[in-house]
């Protein structure tokens, strides 16, 4: 009876038409199939977009391409293909029999699906990353096969470049997601294969890229193999990338220097100094972050599901005079940010805790307030392995934790910095983080300058009113320092991010949001920039490239 049923199962996946979310389908009836002016004898502009199979994203790309074909009917057209990147999106939780059959026989299934409700911004295909070269993919096996040798025989990622193009942080935080597995193992045959992966994937796009060499390429994310290995090998032939996820900014414009799809926060110290208006926006500011630190969700932190200071009947535990450790999720991108000083967040957990105990500096350790279930796992993997640490219950809020004397937060990138820093608490990271070049973070470079700020983290005397100071400067500068235009263009961005995650509303009205974000203004100033080069809707801040260090 269980065969039937999962050949049953099966068979629905690989015989729908349509991807099982009615969203999708909702979408792709609003929008409709796109007229084929690609087929007329006429100049055209070759504009590519990654088809993500995510609800959003299709009805994001959809009014795009809508409205860059109408902006440039009368200048010859714009034709749109899909890059199609789905290569694995099953983990090893089932063994390598399931895997292996969710990559080499419903991957195609599922992609095929996609592309019929992707229809509603292209019907050109522009490459997969998983199509059919058996040479070709048999000479990548080798060369991962070397290169497998290698990364075992060194013990790390670093540095790993495939044909001119960075992957080592792509295979790490792949690995960590979908084996799924809260540290890396460079002996796993899964390393192996996602090295394949990656051979294949930067194969494939420089092929598409090199010779199509489209104007410009539209990316969702920029982290893991499936989509930072075509962003990266297109920025390399010179073709301008923009991505869409963060909710920061409408349309990040990536580069050589800056393939890192969260905001670049290098020089916001600098250029807060040079903003007009200054009282306003920090008075904004304090608004916004009270409103967060009471228990409120702000644009800015949409993606959380729960508040981490909402209200709770926990106790508080003694924090007095100590360091807390603020987890993150151990199954999320750590690169998402650069300069990431560890490999996972596990062996930074055990790093710090050791230090920590090392120096005789008391400390608690706090969980995520929205990791996965998997997560859960790992922090009781943790207290086995560390019996004598004080968990902090994950219902206590921050403010409390200020409230009952904590002396120092201890963080990879979190935005729980700027937040302490705002109820006058230091704190530390190790990694180019958003808090980069303000001085309420104190920021390691690598593992020695991190054990040293870990033994000196009951040294500091911090200012409260400074660090207040600098919290409201960097929440302008995050969130703050654009027109009034641009922000309500990221806000309606913002708001169909919400809505396609709002299980409660109507496809048909997640749909139609959509087409509110296309009247406003700023839209329309964004799709008349899109091809021409010009600056798009971020700051300059934005745009300076990160691989300058702030002073």
């Amino acid at each position: 009876m269980k065969i039937i049923v999962k050949l049953r199962n099966l068979c629905s996946v690989l015989f729908r038409r349509l991807p099982t979310d009615p969203r999708s389908a909702a979408i792709l009836q609003h929008f409709g199939q796109p007229a084929r002016i690609e087929r007329l004898p006429i100049p055209i502009v070759v504009v590519t977009m990654q088809c993500v199979e995510d609800p959003f994203y299709l009805g994001l790309f959809a009014v795009i391409a809508r409205h860059l074909r109408r902006a440039h009917e009368a200048r010859g057209g714009v034709t749109v293909e899909l890059a199609v990147q789905r290569s694995f999106n099953a983990g090893l939780q089932g063994g390598w029999s399931s895997f292996i059959a969710w990559t080499a026989l419903l991957n195609r299934a599922i992609s095929r699906q996609w592309l019929t409700v992707f229809g509603a911004v292209s019907s050109r295909l522009a490459y997969r990353s998983n199509s059919f070269d058996p040479v070709g993919d048999a000479v990548d096996a080798w060369r991962s096969w070397h290169r497998w040798q290698e990364v075992r025989a060194n013990k790390t990622l670093h540095n790993l470049v495939i044909d001119g193009t960075e992957c080592g942080d792509l295979v790490a935080d792949s690995y960590l997601r979908f084996r799924p597995s809260p540290r890396l193992d460079f002996d796993d045959p899964f390393i192996l294969y996602l090295l394949w992966q990656a051979h294949r994937d930067v194969r494939r796009a420089r092929r598409y890229f090199t010779e199509r060499r489209p104007q410009v390429y539209l990316t969702s994310y920029t982290t893991y193999i499936q989509h930072g290995v075509g962003v990266r090998v297109a920025l390399r032939e010179g073709v301008r990338v923009l991505s869409f996820s963060n909710f920061q900014e409408f349309g990040k414009v990536l580069s050589l220097g800056d393939t890192f799809h969260t905001r670049n926060p290098v020089h916001y110290r600098r250029d807060f100094k040079a903003l007009q208006g200054q009282s306003q926006l920090l008075y904004e500011a304090q608004r916004q972050l009270e409103i967060r630190l009471s228990g409120g969700i702000d644009n800015v932190t949409s993606y959380m599901t729960a508040s981490a200071y909402r209200a709770t009947s926990h106790v508080v535990p003694d924090v007095t005079g100590a360091v807390v450790i603020f987890l993150h999720d151990f199954y999320d991108s750590p690169h998402v940010y650069a300069d990431l000083v560890f490999d996972d967040f596990w062996s930074w957990i055990c790093f710090t805790i050791d230090t920590l105990r090392e120096a005789s500096i008391p400390f608690l350790v706090k969980p995520h307030p929205n990791q996965i279930a998997l997560s859960d796992q790992v922090i009781s993997e943790l207290t086995l392995r560390y019996p004598q640490i004080r968990m902090v219950p994950s219902g206590v809020t921050s403010r409390q934790l200020v409230a009952g004397g904590m002396a120092c937060a201890v963080t990879v990138f979190g935005t729980i910095a700027h937040e302490m820093a705002y109820l006058g608490v230091p704190s530390i990271g190790c990694a180019r983080h958003p808090h980069i070049s303000f001085d309420f973070c104190r920021t390691a470079r690598d593992r020695a300058s991190y054990a040293e700020l870990l033994r000196t983290a009951l040294a500091l005397r911090p200012n409260a009113a400074v660090l207040r100071e600098q919290a409201l400067q960097f929440y302008v500068m995050h969130n703050l320092a654009f027109s009034p235009d641009e922000i309500a263009l990221r806000d309606a961005f913002i708001a169909a991010w919400r809505a396609c995650h709002d299980n409660q509303l109507p496809a048909s009205e997640i749909a139609r949001g959509f087409d509110r974000l296309a009247a406003l203004p700023a839209f329309s100033v964004f799709i008349d920039s899109l091809l021409s080069g010009a600056p798009e809707l971020a700051s300059a801040t934005s745009r300076t490239s990160i691989l300058v260090a702030p002073p």
